[in-house]
């Protein structure tokens, strides 16, 4: 190699050093096998079982749990991990499972985060102008208990929402009641949509690690433009501040995708890019808000989903 390609190269290196801070974490969780390494540590395996006694409540727990610890230590990697216990759940399916767990599961949800986002609001306040990201309408019904949300209202979703029983139900109310934005693979700039600076809160549930690291920036700097000044946005996310944390919360994201019925093809082409709470939230404020240094937790839940409030300034 010649003094100038060698020189290339070390700058090179040198630059993607350089991007460690901003992107820790992102893209790791493709290496190796997220099932075999938690479920081959007991310590991790039995952190990992929270995750289906308190948070993914679709199958018995014990049951699930069981079914791929068994198939993890048969079975050679991820993709053949995913299908074999994909293709047994509906052995450990009760009768009547969408009333014993899917829809007891949804409202204990739907409950944790109203109670939680109330928690950071407060109660008995005023918003006008509503935009929900990354469902439709989910948690709406439930806010509006406990403070006054009027003016326009938006969704923003993979999908339109519509009038089946299980979007009725999602929602809690027949109506739609919300103009629906194309979530877009989070390309969507939502200040050419809604006027600017006619929103009072945004909430999403649903974080910002699906989002692809070059549209970070561009996709939450368009939330902000849709804000007043003073307007509240609600987020949760994942405090990955660890690999090892990442990878449970890496293996939390293929079960509820194996447990959802998407492909393995879906899954292994997910965007995933976690990070540490300190670096979201200081990646926030540099956008635009102030954090409002609260961090709140479901109790159980060992992805460390936080939610949090950060204000427009």
């Amino acid at each position: 190699m010649n003094r100038r390609a060698f020189i290339g190269r070390c700058m090179a290196a040198w630059a993607t050093l350089q991007l460690l801070p901003q992107n820790l974490f992102a893209g790791i969780t493709n290496a190796g096998s997220n099932f075999k390494r938690i479920y081959s540590s007991n310590e991790l395996k039995s952190e990992f079982f929270k995750f289906f006694k308190n948070v993914f409540n679709l199958f018995p727990e014990e049951e699930i749990h069981k079914m791929i610890s068994d198939a993890t230590t048969k079975k050679p990697d991820d993709k053949s991990i995913y299908l074999t216990v994909q293709s047994k759940l509906g052995d450990i399916t009760p009768m009547f499972s969408s009333f014993r767990y899917a829809l007891p599961a949804l409202n204990k949800q739907k409950d944790e985060m109203a109670r939680e986002t109330l928690d950071l609001l407060g109660k008995e306040g005023t918003y006008n102008g509503y935009l929900e990201i990354g469902s439709s309408g989910r948690y709406l019904d439930y806010l509006e208990e406990e403070v006054d949300i009027e003016g326009k209202r938006y969704y923003a979703d993979g999908k339109e929402p519509g009038y089946g029983v299980t979007e009725m139900i999602d929602r809690g109310q027949v109506a739609i009641g919300a103009t629906y934005i194309p979530l877009a693979n989070y390309q969507t700039k939502y200040a050419e949509i809604i006027p600017k600076e006619s929103l009072d809160l945004v909430t999403i549930y649903i974080g910002f690690h699906h989002c692809p690291l070059e549209l970070r920036e561009p996709f939450i700097s368009s939330i902000r433009d849709t804000l007043r000044v003073g307007g509240k946005l609600i987020l949760r996310d994942h405090d990955c501040d660890t690999e090892e944390q990442m990878t449970l919360v890496a293996l939390a994201h293929d079960v509820f995708n194996m447990g959802t019925n998407e492909s393995w093809e879906y899954n292994s082409s997910e965007t995933r890019n976690f990070y540490s709470l300190a670096f979201i939230c200081g990646f926030v404020e540099k956008i635009g808000f102030r954090f409002d240094k609260r961090t709140l937790f479901q109790e159980g839940d060992p992805t460390k989903n936080a939610l949090m409030l950060f204000t427009k300034i």
